[in-house]
């Protein structure tokens, strides 16, 4: 018997917002696609196949990049060692880490199996034991403030969260009329969350509606009820440090007079002035054993970081002294822009050290931008000093942003090499320089291994071509017998490059704005012979999230690429809420029948069938989560069998400049049921135990409840009330399972989940 817990109550003026938000989404038309249950393969996420990149090998190579990250420390496997989570604001992609606890040493090991066991979550995350039971609880961005889940893992069930608050509040008027409203904090801002007064709870700092001064809400838990199991804010301090940022740079005015707490009049005025601020963020750390907490504040206007030193023991703070260039002993933070500072141990030695990371997503340095500082004094009086600006990403392929691969076999030596494209790298004048990598596979068919032989393919960069996001497909456009190669740009363009005799990267511009096609912004080209005729077509992806198809109305030899319909397969991408998708096209050859992929804006890899003799038609879409995976934002996948077993494996880039590599194994059935597009999230994933089941359509209040076994029989009914529930999954036989979700209106959303075993 399956039992279901509705764990997740929101205020009425809470669920009030959320309809205002995504009322419209769902009053979108959903596809008119039609769905069938369809054999898939199975597909096992993987780092083994190695990669070098100037004459190292990339310990975690497939790990997926990083860009605008925040990091935390929390036992994932609870052997009692801290390990690694890092949440990339690009594309709200989780990348999590297993320490093998050598001390003295930075020592962490990819660990992806733990990813799936976290709820969705955007903008912003911070992991903090919250009720004092030695386990990391999340703090992440909810509708203007931030919910709370607690830590619920065991070492039976193994690691997994629960929905305490789905957006914390605070009395702000505690000396007046108790009103209460939630605890501001923006999308981007990022908080501190910190025991500030050394009674056990954590409490808050963050900016206030001004946007230059800072503001304490003090956890009341202890005082209160005598334990720090409690979320139960007042706000104490309109000013903390008695400081004040500028309203337009990050320069700091002290002794500034804040008077008392102001008492908001009503919640409508009290919102409206809370919209106006982000982009600060901070830590809190002694820096110089005098039992108060200092302060480390990053700004979006800022490279640098901002170090502010208290004067007063806890529970006061008076900052008396500010230095714009931190740390001054030793190479101060430069990163173009928006720093943020995480205090954490990363070298197992015991003494938290700190790391920067820009946080402006698409406008800040993207590739080596990890600046590590290692602890050299103690954890009450830091000292520290620059030891890398490149922190993880040394041991991973890492592109800057975007990574856009395509299987090309360079070197007609037989295996399949990798081609990567990028959106950029950032540099300080703002510019995107974008080129093309060449992993060429020294391994044999078999056997891949790739070694990166040239991060400028074709000279691309360095002949000055300008070309921003350049997307890479290959075919032979002049009859030769030779491969050539079109490359979509940003502006949603093509470039032609003749393949030239001589050695393998030698191509020459042929032709800029290819045939005057033009598919609007983020053009993603495929050369394939769609309609199977002899002759190579165009499909082109873009950022509506759509698929133009362009069929060869001429010859191989001197091809006329005719646009056929701007919907191919009347297929879109696009997230419920998104009017952009992102589509990344890859039709291939699924034994002598034509399957597609599409990659997207969110993270999602959909397969489409039903394509040959149905040109014209609607597609199948038959997978709406291919590799069992969301892999950060904008994802582009390829495929091709790299290792011989007659498996399709599937790499997918995404935009934080990283691949994910995925090899194929046995296949199963599995029915969906609904489009796909879906806001359905489902976790732990897979489980043993208890599912979380969250979603956020709040266009209708009921919903019904439904999970399938792999052959389309129901095991489970019931009707939801909220956007969240618990499943006891104990009683299912292992296996691959189907939940589905419908609302009043008739909105259907499905998701799959994996039962690992059966539970007592």
């Amino acid at each position: 018997m399956l039992v279901i817990e509705i764990h997740q109550f929101e205020p009425i003026f809470v669920k009030m917002q959320l309809l205002t938000v995504f009322t419209a989404a769902f009053a979108l038309q959903l596809l008119p696609l039609e769905f069938r249950a369809q054999s898939t393969t199975t597909f096992v996420r993987t780092d083994t196949v190695p990669v070098v990149a100037n004459s190292q090998q990339l310990p975690m190579a497939w790990a997926g990049g990083l860009n605008f990250v925040q990091l935390s420390e929390i036992d994932l496997d609870m052997d009692g060692t801290q390990d690694l989570f890092v949440f990339d604001r690009t594309g709200n992609k989780v990348t999590t880490y297993l320490n093998n606890g050598t001390p003295g040493q930075v020592d962490y090991e990819l660990a992806p199996q733990y990813v799936s066991k976290f709820p969705p979550m955007h903008d912003w995350v911070l992991l903090r034991d919250y009720n004092c039971d030695g386990k990391a609880d999340i703090f992440t961005y909810s509708v203007a403030g931030f919910a709370v889940y607690k830590n619920i893992s065991t070492t039976q069930s193994g690691l997994q969260f629960q929905l305490m608050i789905f957006l914390v509040n605070t009395n702000r008027s505690p000396n007046s009329s108790n009103f209460i409203g939630n605890l501001f904090v923006s999308q981007i801002d990022i908080p501190v969350i910190r025991d500030l007064d050394g009674d056990g709870d954590l409490d808050v700092l963050t900016f206030g509606n001004s946007g230059t001064q800072i503001e304490y809400h003090k956890n009341m838990g202890m005082e209160t009820y005598g334990t720090c199991d409690s979320i139960s804010y007042v706000y104490t301090d309109q000013c903390f440090g008695d400081f004040a940022e500028n309203a337009l740079n990050a320069n700091i005015s002290l002794n500034v007079s804040c008077g008392p707490v102001p008492v908001a009049p009503d919640a409508n005025t009290y919102f409206q002035r809370n919209t106006m601020h982000a982009g600060s963020c901070m830590e809190c750390f002694n820096t110089d054993g005098d039992n108060d907490w200092d302060l480390l504040i990053g700004d979006i206007t800022n490279p640098a970081m901002t170090y502010l030193r208290n004067s007063i023991s806890l529970p006061g703070s008076l900052m008396d002294s500010v230095n714009y260039q931190y740390p001054a002993n030793s190479f101060p933070v430069a990163l173009n822009i928006f720093p943020c500072p995480f205090h954490l141990d990363v070298n197992n030695d015991g003494k938290k050290d700190l790391i920067f990371s820009p946080n402006a997503s698409n406008t800040s340095e993207n590739y080596r931008s990890l600046w590590l500082y290692n602890n050299t004094g103690q954890n009450d009086s830091v000292i520290v000093n620059f030891v890398q600006n490149n922190f993880l990403q040394d041991q991973m392929i890492d592109l800057g942003e975007g990574a856009f691969p395509v299987f090309f076999d360079y070197d007609n030596d037989g295996d399949q090499d990798l081609l990567v494209g990028n959106y950029g790298y950032y540099n300080s004048a703002g510019i995107y320089p974008s080129k093309i990598a060449l992993f060429r596979n020294n391994g044999t068919a078999t056997n891949p291994f790739y070694v990166l032989i040239d991060d400028d393919f074709a000279n691309l960069y360095a002949n000055n071509l300008g070309l921003i996001c350049m997307y890479p497909t290959f075919g032979d456009l002049d009859g030769d017998g030779d491969k050539d190669m079109l490359i979509g740009d940003v502006n949603g363009k093509l470039h032609y490059f003749r393949k030239d005799p001589g050695p393998a990267d030698n191509f020459t511009l042929v032709q800029g704005n290819y045939q005057g096609i033009d598919v609007g912004n983020f053009a993603a080209p495929q050369l394939v012979d769609v309609d199977r005729d002899g002759k190579l077509d165009l499909l082109i992806g873009e950022q509506n999230g759509n698929i133009n198809y362009y069929r060869n109305t001429a010859t191989s030899a001197s091809p006329t690429f005719s646009l056929i319909t701007p919907l191919f397969g009347n297929v879109i991408v696009n997230q419920a809420g998104y009017t952009t998708g992102y589509s990344i096209p890859c039709l291939f050859n699924d034994n002598g029948v034509y399957s597609m992929l599409v990659g997207s804006e969110r993270g999602y890899v959909y397969r489409f069938d039903n394509i040959d003799n149905n040109l014209s038609g609607n597609f199948t879409l038959t997978d709406s989560l291919y590799i069992s995976h969301v892999e950060g934002g904008r994802v582009a996948p390829t495929i091709a069998d790299i290792t011989g077993d007659n498996y399709y494996d599937v790499v997918i880039g995404n935009y934080s400049g990283g691949m994910s590599l995925f090899m194929g194994d046995a296949g199963v059935n599995v029915p969906e049921i609904g489009n796909g597009l879906s806001s359905l999230y489902v976790y732990p994933n897979p489980s043993s135990d208890f599912i979380t089941i969250a979603y956020n359509d709040l266009s209708s209040r009921r919903q019904q409840l439904d999970i399938f076994t792999i052959t389309g029989a129901l095991v489970h009914s019931e009707i939801l009330w909220n956007s969240g529930a618990q499943v006891n999954v104990k009683a299912l036989p292992a296996g691959v399972y189907v939940v589905a979700l419908t609302s009043e209106n008739g909105i259907k959303q499905t998701t799959r989940v994996v039962v690992t075993q059966s539970g007592n």
